[in-house]
Parts: structure tokens; C-alpha cells; sequence
């Protein structure tokens, strides 16, 4: 009986570990670039009740397009952005452990639609090409280290 309660504890960890690392929680196309790290998307297979969310990157910084903190950089940020997103499909990996940031906007790991499955990690590409740093924000459920490396 012992032996029963262990292996179904180790396959309930095991459906929890695989259900929060999923890139596909929710698809749609982004009808908004916002700034480099902050999009608009109309859902189209997700399990939310909206229909359009703000999304936040999760776990990155791009440099700022207004306000005091404005840069050149941050314009550059964008325009990456939305070459890549805008009017494009993407699958999102929403965060399963607060949902929204203190703004009000979904935060994601966000992956390019490709052949209609998630492809190429977004948030990766924007550090890659120097558009934004990695920040390790403690109050969602990704860890850099995880989805940076993933899918490579």
C-alpha cells in the first residue's frame, strides 16, 4: 500500500511539473506592439475568458520609449518587436503562479508560431539581439535559466 502512495505521489508531481512548463497555454495574434517587451494579443485557443490580453515578456527589460527614462535604445527595442510580432501568430506560456503583473498585464514567455507549434523562444531573441537584459523577477513561476536554455 505503501509502495501505491508513493508512485502516485510521484506521477501528481510529475502531471504538475509537466502542466507548468508548457509553452502552449494559450494562442493568438498579436494586434499591438506596445514597446519592446509589452504586446497586445487576441486569443484564439486559450482557456481564459478574455478575449484580448496585455502581455508582459516574462523575466526581461527592454529599455524604456517614454516618459523621463526614454531612450534610442528602447525605440530600437520596439522596432525589433514589431518586425517580429506584429500581426504574427504566437503561443504564450503564461505564468501559473500570479497571472498578472502589479499592471494588470498577463506575464508570458512568448513563442513564435511555426508550422502552427510554438517555435523559437521570443523573449530569448530579444536578449540575443541586445534589445533586453535578463531580470530574474522572483513573483512568477519562470526561472531564466529554464526557459533561456529551452528549445535551442
Amino acid at each position: 500500500m505503501r509502495l501505491i502512495k508513493i508512485f502516485f505521489a510521484l506521477a501528481l508531481f510529475s502531471l504538475v511539473t509537466i502542466a507548468t512548463c508548457t509553452n502552449d497555454e494559450a494562442m493568438g495574434r498579436v494586434t499591438k506592439v506596445i514597446d519592446g517587451d509589452t504586446i497586445d494579443v487576441q486569443l484564439q485557443d486559450s482557456l481564459l475568458s478574455e478575449d484580448l490580453i496585455r502581455v508582459r515578456l516574462a523575466d526581461i527589460d527592454c529599455p524604456e520609449t517614454r516618459g523621463p527614462k526614454a531612450c534610442e535604445a528602447g525605440k530600437k527595442a520596439s522596432a525589433y518587436t514589431k518586425t517580429w510580432l506584429q500581426s504574427a501568430y504566437v503561443f504564450l506560456d503564461l505564468d501559473d503562479r500570479t497571472g498578472k503583473d502589479s499592471f494588470g498585464r498577463w506575464v508570458a514567455v512568448v513563442y513564435l508560431s511555426e508550422n502552427n507549434q510554438p517555435g523559437r523562444n521570443f523573449n530569448k531573441m530579444l536578449v540575443d539581439a541586445g534589445h533586453a537584459v535578463i531580470e530574474d523577477f522572483k513573483n512568477n513561476e519562470f526561472d531564466p535559466g529554464g526557459w533561456y536554455t529551452q528549445h535551442e
